[in-house]
């Protein structure tokens, strides 16, 4: 997409009721800078500024502010904007954040125009940010800010505070480590807030990983082989019902691609195909069926639970033998195959029905597997699109333990870690600068 079109896109995402105290109104936002940025969603927080004095108020006072690396901050239209960037300049110089300035193009229309933004020149991260920020929104470039080593580490305290770092504890770590990167880590590890920053970059490696496999998907030619090499290692994918992998040639004859083990104890076969299956559905008179590449790689995975079955007892015995203790009776078994944005079937006079569309497409596939026993047929596109709601999960859960653990230290002000709808109201007296 290009930049006009992403910043229209988030534009059609941004509620118009910005001063309404509405919880999670700016979710969709959120979730789409993010992406477009490759951070996770935890690190990008949006928040409506009324009146330049808040500024600073409205952009660190929320745990889900705190957590943020890149703060884009939506200006009432009436604000002056040579006091916005001056307030934006100065919070990004104390916090470290990324700042992104947007506003209404005018009264009467509802796309946003981006007015600039700030980053600290000295943070390699903010950098690569910022100049990824004018790729996929245009606009004119954010603006770099030199601080001096004092002020980073008066930064950097503060920020150590924000996460509940005690003096005492940093200076203990800083006594028993040398490598900076490894002080920092033990140090915020050491907290429930630290903690779940160190969780946030397993979850931001995972997103950076099913991003590349959403591009190699939509990449016709991407192979069956070149896909399974990026899965390889990575099967948090398929969920967390399993609890680890087995050997690829358990029965003698077939080799499986992913054989996972339960947490019973069962067999869960996944056979990977390619994601480039133009014929993945087809017509049959007035219906849609699956096509054969589908049949084939279920009577494929069919065929080697038949296997387990009548040979897994023997089986058993020879790996009890040997010190595995295998369940390989009544086994399961995944087909991860094709992608639906290569279905192209326009409409048909001829049997009078439309073009084919991704509603439909999912409806044949569970039509399919409603009549099929112990086989899923499940496709790239939506196994990906399952594994990322499942990071989402994983960051609410990891923004709620920073919540929690701030209000058990006692912190003064709101604890809302979605959106800034339960922020303290503004006062007129409220000057921060």
């Amino acid at each position: 997409m290009t930049p006009e079109e992403n910043l229209a896109h988030l534009s059609e995402l941004l509620v118009r009721q910005h001063e309404r105290p509405i919880n999670n109104k700016y979710d969709d936002a959120r979730d789409f800078t993010a992406r477009l940025l490759d951070l996770p969603t935890s690190r990008v927080y949006f928040t409506y500024v009324s009146r330049v004095s808040n500024f600073s108020v409205r952009a660190v006072q929320s745990s889900a502010a705190v957590q943020a690396t890149v703060v884009v901050a939506l200006i009432k239209l009436q604000t002056e904007n040579e006091a916005t960037h001056r307030a934006a300049e100065k919070l990004a110089a104390k916090t470290g954040k990324t700042i992104i300035l947007l506003q209404r193009v005018s009264n009467d229309s509802l796309d946003w125009a981006v007015m600039g933004g700030y980053y600290v020149t000295a943070d390699r991260h903010s950098k690569e940010i910022a100049s990824r920020i004018t790729e996929i929104l245009g606009g004119p470039p954010l603006r770099g800010i030199e601080i001096s080593p004092g002020e980073a580490a008066t930064s950097a305290l503060e920020y150590f505070d924000r996460l509940g770092l005690s003096g005492a504890g940093v200076g203990t770590v800083l006594s028993q480590r040398r490598d900076i990167s490894s002080i920092v880590t033990f140090a915020a590890a050491s907290t429930a807030a630290g903690l779940s920053a160190a969780e946030t970059v397993v979850i931001a490696k995972r997103r950076a990983l099913i991003a590349e496999l959403k591009q190699m998907i939509a990449d016709p030619a991407t192979t069956e082989t070149d896909l399974h090499k990026k899965v390889k290692g990575n099967y948090w994918i398929f969920g967390g019902r399993y609890t680890g992998v087995a050997r690829a040639s358990i029965m003698p004859m077939d080799r499986y691609d992913i054989p996972l083990f339960c947490a019973d104890g069962s067999l869960h076969i996944v056979e990977l195909k390619g994601s480039h299956i133009t014929d993945l559905v087809e017509r049959h008179r007035q219906h849609l069926i699956t096509g054969p590449k589908v049949h084939e790689a279920v009577m494929q995975a069919a065929n080697y639970i038949r296997q387990l079955d009548e040979g897994g007892a023997t089986m058993e015995t020879i790996y009890r033998n040997s010190g595995l203790d295998y369940d390989l009776r009544r086994g399961r078994a995944t087909v991860v195959i094709g992608n639906q944005d290569f279905v192209d079937l326009p409409e048909d006079p001829v049997r009078q029905v439309g073009a084919v569309t991704r509603s439909m497409i999912d409806q044949t596939l569970r039509t399919y597997n409603s009549l099929i026993n112990r086989v899923e047929v499940l496709t790239w596109a939506d196994l990906l699109d399952a594994a990322d709601r499942s990071l989402r999960f994983d960051e609410e859960v990891a923004e709620n333990l920073v919540t929690d653990t701030a209000s058990e230290l006692g912190n003064d002000g709101p604890q809302d870690n979605t959106s800034d709808a339960d922020e303290a109201p503004e006062q007129e007296e409220a000057t921060i600068f």
